[in-house]
């Protein structure tokens, strides 16, 4: 399936748009809020002084900087939708997509991190972390936040990785308990992921 999406995706991008416009559409009828589920997630975790929140409307333009100003390997491993201001305001405004970061001790944007859900029962993670602030933990603490909503929703969780981007494999093996895998097109995985922790009651602080 993942093959399948990535590719219309990819070769229809108006006609993606409409596919994305009814999907939150059904997925709020399914699933109701998906803030409601993720802000108690996401407010127990912290790590290298950072804090994970949703993202905020107002985070928009300073988010369009943070994305614009990636460059070199993080651009051809991270480019899941544009990053202009009309594209992220639309995809903020979607129900099935949720936007999140985590932001330093000075509030600067540290990571981007989102789901891309389906009504389903899917959804597709992704996430960037700011280089200067890699191998403190942060990509791996993502990857679990992003299992823990899944599977508090009932979603599957996937997402592509290339194979070339190790960090961001370990650090999903790290976050999650990898269910499956499979080999894509240009040296990609699909990757099926869950949650190593299943509680309810779930709380974690690092």
């Amino acid at each position: 399936m993942i093959r399948q999406l990535v590719s219309f995706k990819r070769n229809h991008p108006r006609a993606w748009a409409v596919v994305e416009s009814v999907n939150g559409a059904l997925f709020r009828l399914r699933y109701g809020r998906l803030e409601r589920v993720a802000a108690p997630v996401l407010d127990g975790y912290s790590v290298a002084g950072c804090r994970f929140s949703l993202m905020e409307g107002q985070d928009l333009p300073r988010l369009g900087g943070f994305l614009s100003r990636l460059d070199g390997p993080y651009l051809k491993w991270f480019r899941p939708h544009d990053f202009d201001e009309a594209t992220l305001e639309r995809l903020f405004r979607n129900p099935a997509f949720l936007m999140m970061k985590v932001t330093g001790p000075d509030g600067g944007l540290r990571g981007y991190f989102f789901l891309r859900s389906f009504f389903i029962g899917r959804a597709f993670a992704g996430l960037v972390v700011d280089p200067d602030w890699q191998n403190q933990g942060i990509g791996s603490h993502i990857w679990e936040a992003q299992a823990e909503i899944c599977s508090r929703l009932g979603l599957r969780m996937q997402a592509t990785v290339s194979v070339e981007n190790k960090p961001s494999l370990a650090s999903c093996r790290r976050g999650t308990s990898v269910r499956d895998y499979k080999e894509l097109e240009d040296g990609y995985l699909a990757i099926e992921c869950e949650s190593k922790i299943n509680s309810v009651e779930y709380e974690k602080v690092v």
